[in-house]
């Protein structure tokens, strides 16, 4: 049997980077860390920490990545969605890198 818990902490644990990313670009100047959790936090602001359970609940997250991928989002996620998890984090980048990163 699949061991969900420790894939889980080592996909966020390759990904950080990535995830990390993501949840600048979607929420701006924030403190990020990835751990079992997606978590962050605003900096100079008390009690703003958020945490997204897992990276596909971040990755399926119509509002976080409507505000990274703009009008792309549905048609990462619909990609996404059809991608096994264990390759889901190498299409995510390459999109991040295809749509986002390019036109910083």
């Amino acid at each position: 049997m699949k061991d969900y818990l420790e894939y889980e902490n080592a996909r966020n644990k390759a990904h950080a980077e990535l995830y990390a990313k993501l949840l600048k670009k979607a929420f701006g100047d924030c403190e990020v860390m990835i751990g079992h959790h997606l978590t962050f936090e605003f900096r100079g602001e008390l009690s703003t920490e958020n945490e997204i359970p897992s990276a596909d609940t971040m990755m399926f997250c119509h509002e976080l990545m409507g505000k990274v991928f703009g009008d792309k989002a549905g048609l990462v996620m619909r990609s996404l969605a059809l991608v096994p998890a264990s390759g889901r984090d190498e299409l995510l980048a390459d999109y991040y890198n295809r749509f986002v990163a390019l036109k910083e």
